[in-house]
């Protein structure tokens, strides 16, 4: 019976004992009835009375039996046996409310009521039920200790009201049995033998009942915190044994199962600590964990002691103890940056070493990260520590070989910053490797016009992540400079993430100067192509030819200045070539500049070249053209043109052989013979202030004049039979003979435009001419023969007033349009301001037209 009893849940259990309970109330309520029925005969108003005692003390009974097992309930925390059992206690109380007023009810009519027991019993029914309902509240919200507190303060005024309810009772049976103390002193002997019989025989049986729930109870919760006790040990094979199949059973089973998986989860953990102790050892790397607050180590691994030396079974060395292990001349270092992690609450490497008890010096690398709390207060650093003491013998071995290498060599971690440079980078810049390592090493060693290049570069490429180069000058610590090639190539690991950049600076002085020289060169060549003359070689026999040409046989070989003079066409270029090739220069450049065509604002730069930023548009430096024909010559044709700042620059050159670039400081030799040519009157010009006479007179140390081709009359026919073979031969004609009418038209013409205009001429009949003889179409030459002394006397006034024409404009374009002031033409040409007014309005020259 009693196994069966265990074998239910513990919900049943109670409900059954109560029962039980309930009915020996029952029962022993059944024989006072019984024998009130049996005395009922005898006194209508004893049984009256005693039905309404009885309905009173049964409501209070009942009402108290099941608040005790409310009670009971609470303290076993099982909400469903406390809804069952406060339904219950509903039930009972409507029921046995009704019981009172009906025993109420059926009093004698002449027996006086007492007017508070309706209302007592009313109130215990009103109030009882929403009591009820908060503590189901409560056990629902599972704050069990809320519902037991609520029943025990509810209980003492529910025994208050309901034993009042009974004295109010028992009062009035008192009063009323007074009078028949007789007639029921054998009912009462009776009740008195039957209720303490049902009092014992329930007590008896509510205890047996007691015994064997609470048995049934404890000793599975006794296994159950023994097994709990076992795993707070770590005790993980301990097992509880329970049977049957309530909760408790039900919880050992899910005790043994969850035993049992932190038994298997603690195997793989020790597996696994096992596994990371080893993998440390293999890689020398140690993980450790300490506090912020007083710098204790909360974990330190195996391999953290054998790193550091310290002997595990001793404990977690303090904070001192591993600060003493630091090398001195590192502890500031390491303490810095660890006092900079905490300040800014950032991550923290550093490279150190340690010195152990037997002498023996490690590097050791560290790398921690911060742990904050919930409440985002830094409390804790994780982190690792690796034994690099190979590492760094093997890159002291690197540096080593790095030194003997003759390049510039850096490395550079993946930002950009360098760590390490050789000792020809050190030796060549005159920094340290502190210096390398701090300052900033672009702006302290690359050439000002380099640096801004070079960082862009620099940036872009290291953005990319890809290999590049860069050629820089970098200047030495004498102050000199030199030109490097950079070339930037990174390491990766075995992500693909860089872990250093290394850099080879390469000397490429020697690359670079010879570059220049065949730039310059190139140049040269390139205008010697481009503005070549319009002759191959000088043609022609004429007396005033074979004395130009002696002149240029007698002044090659020296470096005497020349300035050739000569109307326009008559190939003043041409014989400035000859003067080079004859000259000891000749294997040397020869560059040509015509001064009229270039823009006077550029005429300077165009010369002596600019410095990056001299002017807007100067992006970068460019050599000018005496540079570029260092060792040469340089032909500077339509020199009258050149605008006065330029005038001086070119004296100074002439006189000290040297000049400046274009927003320079520094001075460059010139070692560049000068040759010059104009088809103007230079000492007219001279006169009119346009141009200095100092210049002039260093220009005109040899002067050469081309005479025009109509004092050549002789050397016509040799020049078009010349012409004539040249276009043939490009057209692919052939032509044999020339037609004598037009040799005779040809040789009659003037040619205004010289040489260039015989050259144009025969280009434009060889190209109509479909037969083998050379003719000409005779309107292109008008009849003009060639000017006899008389007709030039009679021309003389026409040209004077040219060429006074040709010195106002000249004058006026140089001073941009303006006559008065100190820099106006009037000033420039040395007359009054209203006498050129008066010129200018004769000449019809608009003088608008040059500003």
């Amino acid at each position: 019976m009693i196994s069966r009893i265990n074998q239910l849940k513990i919900g049943p259990r109670l409900s059954l004992s109560f029962a039980v309970i309930v009915l020996l109330m029952m029962w022993g309520n059944g024989l006072l009835v019984w024998q009130f029925y049996l005395v009922s005969q005898q006194s209508d108003r004893v049984t009256a009375f005693a039905r309404e005692l009885a309905a009173v003390s049964l409501f209070q009974s009942d009402i108290l039996s099941l608040d005790a097992g409310l009670d009971l309930l609470a303290k076993s925390e099982n909400l469903d046996a406390l809804r069952r059992e406060a339904g219950r206690l509903r039930s009972i109380l409507d029921a046995e409310s009704e019981s009172v007023r009906d025993a109420v009810a059926h009093l004698p009519s002449d027996v006086p009521r007492d007017i508070a027991i309706l209302p007592t019993v009313e109130a215990v029914k009103i109030t009882l039920p929403p009591q009820l309902d908060a503590v189901i509240a409560l056990g629902m919200a599972s704050d069990w200790d809320a519902v037991r507190l609520r029943l025990a303060n509810e209980k003492a005024p529910l025994e208050a009201s309901t034993s009042m309810l009974v004295r109010h009772v028992q009062r009035q049976v008192s009063d009323e049995l007074a009078h028949s103390v007789v007639q029921h002193e054998l009912l009462k002997r009776r009740i008195l033998l039957i209720m303490p019989a049902t009092a014992f025989v329930t007590l008896l049986a509510s205890t047996f009942l007691a015994v064997v729930i609470t048995s049934s109870i404890s000793a599975p919760l006794r296994q159950l915190m023994r097994g709990s006790t076992a795993l707070a040990r770590g005790d993980f094979d301990h097992q509880v044994r329970l049977s049957g199949n309530d909760e408790l059973a039900h919880l050992g089973a899910v005790f043994n199962e969850t035993t049992s998986k932190l038994r298997e989860l603690y195997r793989k953990i020790q597996s696994s600590e096992a596994y990371l102790t080893e993998a440390q050892r293999l890689t020398h790397m140690a993980s450790w964990v300490w506090q912020v607050a007083d710098r204790n180590a909360l974990h330190l691994s195996d391999e953290w002691y054998r790193i550091y030396g310290f002997d595990p079974r001793k404990g977690m060395p303090p904070w001192e103890e591993r600060l003493q292990r630091v090398h001195p001349e590192d502890r500031g270092e390491w303490q810095g940056a660890i006092e900079r992690a905490i300040a800014q609450i950032s991550d923290y490497e550093v490279e150190f070493r340690i010195l152990l008890p037997d002498g023996k010096l490690k590097w050791i690398r560290t790398v921690g990260r911060p742990v904050l709390s919930p409440a985002g207060e830094l409390v804790q650093f994780v982190g690792s520590s690796m034994d690099i003491t190979e590492r760094k013998h093997v890159e002291e071995e690197l540096q080593q070989l790095v030194d003997f290498v003759r390049h510039i060599i850096t490395v550079l971690s993946p930002n950009g910053k360098i760590t390490y440079a050789n000792r020809v980078a050190r030796e060549y810049t005159g920094l340290t490797l502190d210096e390398y390592r701090s300052v900033d090493v672009i702006a302290r060693v690359i050439h000002p016009d380099d640096i801004e290049r070079m960082r862009a570069v620099r940036e872009r490429g290291l953005s990319a992540n890809k290999p590049f180069e860069v050629e820089a000058r970098t200047v030495g610590k004498d102050g000199g400079g030199r030109w490097f090639l950079y070339r930037y190539n990174p390491l990766r690991d075995e992500h693909g993430q860089i872990t250093r950049w290394y850099v080879t600076g390469t000397d490429i002085e020697d690359r670079k100067q010879a570059e220049d020289r065949l730039q310059r060169e190139n140049v040269a060549l390139q205008e010697e192509i481009d503005k070549a003359s319009m002759f191959e070689e000088i043609v022609g026999t004429s007396a005033a030819l074979n004395a130009v040409l002696s002149h240029i046989s007698k002044v090659a070989p020296s470096e005497s200045t020349v300035l050739i003079t000569g109307e326009t066409g008559t190939g003043k270029e041409l014989v400035a070539r000859a003067i080079h090739r004859r000259s000891a220069r000749a294997s040397r450049p020869f560059v040509s500049v015509n001064c009229a065509a270039i823009p006077r604002d550029l005429v300077a730069s165009e010369l002596f070249g600019h410095e990056k930023g001299a002017f807007t548009g100067a992006t970068q430096q460019r050599l000018g053209r005496f540079e570029l024909a260092n060792g040469g010559t340089i032909f500077l044709d339509e020199v009258g043109e050149l605008p006065a700042g330029t005038q001086i620059t070119l004296l100074r050159v002439l006189q000290e052989r040297e000049f400046e670039r274009v927003g320079g400081t520094r001075s460059i030799r010139a070692d560049v013979r000068v040759i010059a040519a104009t088809n103007r009157d230079m000492q007219a010009a001279v006169r009119a202030g346009s141009f200095r006479s100092d210049l002039f007179y260093r220009l005109n140390v040899f002067p050469i004049e081309n005479p025009p081709l109509r004092d050549r009359r002789a050397d016509i026919p040799l020049l078009v039979e010349y012409f004539i073979d040249r276009y043939a031969r490009k057209a692919g004609k052939r032509i044999r003979h020339v037609n004598k009418k037009t040799l005779d038209s040809l040789q009659s013409y003037p040619w205004p435009g010289n040489i260039r205009e015989l050259q144009n001429v025969i280009e434009r009949s060889v190209i109509l001419c479909d037969s083998e003889t050379f003719l000409i179409d005779e309107s292109w030459l008008p009849n003009q023969p060639f000017p006899t002394e008389a007709m030039k006397e009679i021309q003389l006034p026409g040209r004077l007033l040219a060429q006074e024409r040709e010195m106002i404009e000249a004058a006026l374009k140089e001073s941009r349009g303006r006559v008065s002031g100190p820099d106006g033409a009037a000033a420039k040409l040395g007359i009054p301001r209203s006498t050129l007014e008066s010129k200018i309005r004769s000449l019809k020259i608009d003088k608008n037209g040059f500003k």
